[in-house]
């Protein structure tokens, strides 16, 4: 199940939105997810994560959710 975020605040990295999202999926769903579905242009590193861009995925939009790594 995945968790759709959005933030199109210029003065924050996508590190950093990305980080909120994961923080407000833990929150709402009481478990951590380990991969976050994003836009090519809002690709970034979050140690932790799988961060993956898809092109389905507009820009400002994070994907946050739980993949089977078995599966994935």
């Amino acid at each position: 199940m995945y968790m759709m975020w959005f933030d199109d605040s210029m003065k924050k990295t996508a590190a950093l939105k990305i980080e909120e999202a994961v923080e407000a999926y833990v929150r709402h769903f009481k478990s951590k997810p380990n991969i976050v579905l994003v836009n090519e242009a809002d690709l970034d590193q979050v140690q932790g994560l799988r961060i993956r861009s898809v092109g389905y995925v507009r820009r400002h939009n994070f994907w946050v959710g739980w993949e089977d790594p078995k599966v994935a």
